[in-house]
């Protein structure tokens, strides 16, 4: 949409984009789990429960692992982020380089970002000092994981590459603009009868879901050097 001058009783033309779209579609995911009855009957605790405990957590660290990395030809996640930095080095980052990717995000889009990396990713920005002599990564009690970087929360996942080669070390912006679609939310069943030939009893979930980028200008990412450059 463009604002322009314009003469008193003189039309005003249209001057306007078109939309875009991204399809989000469906896609099915399950877990399987068959625990032994003679293994119920024996356990000193509630084991049924505890397997459906372990199955929520898996799925969870499953989502957080496609929302992040995707799988081509399924959940893309934050795969297909767009706005890149490179790093200078394979194996290590700089403090010009965390402002750079800082940077890459427009400031209308600066106000709920935040940064996602590995926890050795982190430990390593947390030796980082300015010139000042000054580490650039404080404690913060405020902050949602007890840590800011440049005045924004860093979250950590085990689902995050590290510093390695080629790979996305690092996401920085308003995670909004990943668009997130889920057809079927996370549905974990106790299965008595189905393996009850097995003596068994069987814990199943399913989800269904999709994930893309909806909004390219709000989030960044910082790559590591390949080895072959």
């Amino acid at each position: 949409i463009e604002m322009a001058y314009a003469t008193e009783f003189t039309d005003l033309e249209s001057k306007s984009g078109k939309f875009a779209s991204i399809e989000l579609k469906g896609f099915l995911a399950g877990a399987l789990t068959k625990i032994s009855k003679s293994l119920i009957n024996n356990s000193q605790f509630d084991i049924v429960s505890f397997v459906i405990n372990a199955m929520a957590e898996a799925i969870s660290r499953w989502i957080e692992k496609e929302l992040l990395n995707g799988t081509t030809n399924k959940i893309a996640g934050l795969s297909t982020v767009t706005q890149s930095v490179p790093a200078a080095s394979s194996t290590a980052i700089t403090a010009d380089e965390l402002i750079d990717l800082q940077e890459t995000v427009p400031d209308a889009y600066q106000g709920p970002a935040i940064w996602i990396m590995n926890k050795a990713t982190r430990t390593a920005i947390r030796k980082l000092k300015d010139k000042d002599d000054n580490y650039i990564l404080n404690k913060d009690a405020t902050a949602k994981w007890g840590y800011t970087l440049f005045g924004k929360d860093v979250y950590t996942s085990d689902n995050m590459p590290g510093m390695e080669a080629g790979k996305t070390a690092i996401y920085y912006g308003d995670m909004s603009g990943l668009a997130v679609k889920l057809s079927e939310e996370m549905n974990i069943e106790v299965l008595r009868e189905k393996f009850a030939t097995q003596h068994a009893v069987g814990v199943v979930g399913w989800l269904e879901m999709d994930s893309k980028v909806e909004n390219a200008q709000k989030i960044a990412k910082l790559v590591m050097k390949s080895e072959t450059t």
